[in-house]
């Protein structure tokens, strides 16, 4: 019978076809975790900002920002002047997605130092938020398509920490493979082809 029976604890279900947009919470699948590893995205909130402390810092324009490094640092300033800053990606051991390891302050000290070399005029400000997720990552940081069952099932993800802004071109891609469409996103390299292999443990832990 074609199509693809998705069993779940509370249930299954028959589908003609399946897209799984679930990133790096799929990283079990051991086709997928070849190619893809869970990485920790780490993110701070500071307190707002007085007026005085915005002129110092000089951000007139309230642009979103981010450098072009691999480990890169992004930030804005939220509707309240806070500033939302993101970076020391830290590796998810074995692929476990569980957030329970970043649930300590010590894992966050590292983005706050990096904070602060970047605002060396607000050193000593305090944060009022702290979070973390994960975030799949890649060997060439873009999205791919793994296809299953005879090309009912598309896995769609590694978007390398660019998800928000390229998970609705994804999920399109993704759907126009799935009904065969022959657009011109469908035939691109990125969607036809499939990043190269991550190595196995212990290597990948080392190389990551």
């Amino acid at each position: 019978m074609p199509g693809v029976k998705v069993a779940t604890p509370e249930g299954s279900i028959n589908a003609q076809k399946v897209l799984l947009a679930t990133n790096a919470f799929a990283i079990s699948g051991s086709n997928i975790r070849k190619r893809v590893a869970a990485i920790r995205d780490r993110i701070i909130v500071t307190e707002p900002l007085t007026d005085e402390q915005l002129t110092r810092i000089g951000w007139k324009h309230r642009q979103g920002i981010y450098d072009t490094r691999t480990q890169l640092n992004y930030m804005r300033l939220t509707a309240d002047n806070q500033i939302f800053f993101g970076c020391r990606l830290g590796y998810f051991y074995e692929n476990d997605t569980d957030p329970k390891a970043d649930k300590t302050p010590e894992n966050f000290l590292p983005l706050i130092e990096n904070f602060y070399k970047t605002f060396p005029g607000l050193r000593g400000i305090n944060f009022s938020h702290a979070w973390s997720g994960p975030i799949g990552l890649t060997i060439r940081m873009a999205v791919h398509f793994q296809r299953y069952q005879n090309g009912d099932m598309i896995y769609s993800g590694g978007y390398s920490g660019f998800a928000v802004t390229a998970t609705r071109f994804g999920s399109r891609v993704g759907l126009d493979i799935l009904d065969g469409e022959n657009t011109p996103e469908s035939k691109l390299g990125f969607a036809s082809t499939l990043p190269d292999y991550i190595p196995p443990k212990p290597f990948r832990w080392k190389a990551i």
